[in-house]
């Protein structure tokens, strides 16, 4: 009974935000809204906004990422701005994962069945890979993260994992969408800037690869000691 009227509340709130104009800012795209009226106001406490609004777009995918992202870069900078975006995608996609785990009620089932050919897909990937899937899948933006969550939620993995397979994989992806719409926030350094900030981005896949290599190398070692010890 708990878990409804917790689920109750959270739709509740779920309700309420939807008919503000931060909600409505965010569908409409009107990155304007974000940075000329309420960070001219308040400062560094639009982050008392955009957080809580990438969180809840991580969990029911209500606009696009991308314009938070792009937002938190015009207001902060690349490197503070990614970091904010980070934290709020991170936070997003744990909620959705421990929501699932705990509630696994009404939303989660119709979620289920209106992607079923997608959540299965997503949810064999994940159970037979963990964290590098994960990682990978969180790596492209047009991949949806509260599809990914869920699924995640129904295998075995642990929090810990699941943890990091996000913050590596979110920062793929905030990455990614930063260097995609520098055009818009980077201003007159966009050509020296976008050079530097794609080349530390094919660094970072570059490591991520090696791991997934050095993960695979060392399943495959542990499979055959496993096949040789029954043997």
């Amino acid at each position: 009974m708990k878990k409804w009227i917790a689920f109750a509340l959270l739709l509740t709130a779920l309700a309420l935000l939807w008919q503000t104009d931060f909600v409505t800012a965010a569908r409409n795209s009107n990155t304007e809204f974000f940075t000329d009226t309420l960070f001219e106001q308040w400062g560094p406490f639009l982050l008392a906004v955009t957080i809580p609004l990438m969180i809840v777009q991580n969990i029911f995918t209500l606009f696009p990422v991308l314009l938070v992202i792009v937002v938190h870069n015009l207001a902060f900078g690349f490197f503070w701005g990614s970091i904010f975006s980070l934290a709020g995608t991170v936070a997003g996609a744990l909620a959705c994962f421990y929501i699932v785990r705990y509630f696994n009620v009404g939303w989660v089932r119709k979620v289920q069945e209106k992607n079923e050919e997608k959540f299965e897909k997503y949810y064999r990937w994940i159970k037979k890979y963990g964290v590098m899937m994960i990682i990978v899948l969180r790596s492209v933006p047009v991949f949806p993260s509260n599809i990914i969550s869920a699924a995640a939620a129904f295998t075995p993995i642990g929090s810990r994992s699941y943890f990091w397979s996000c913050v590596f994989g979110n920062t793929s992806m905030v990455w990614l969408l930063s260097l995609l719409s520098a055009p818009v926030w980077a201003g007159d350094a966009e050509g020296s800037f976008v050079s530097w900030l794609l080349a530390g981005y094919l660094a970072y896949c570059a490591m991520l690869l090696l791991f997934f290599v050095q993960q695979e190398v060392s399943s495959r070692r542990i499979r055959t000691v496993r096949k040789q010890r029954i043997s």
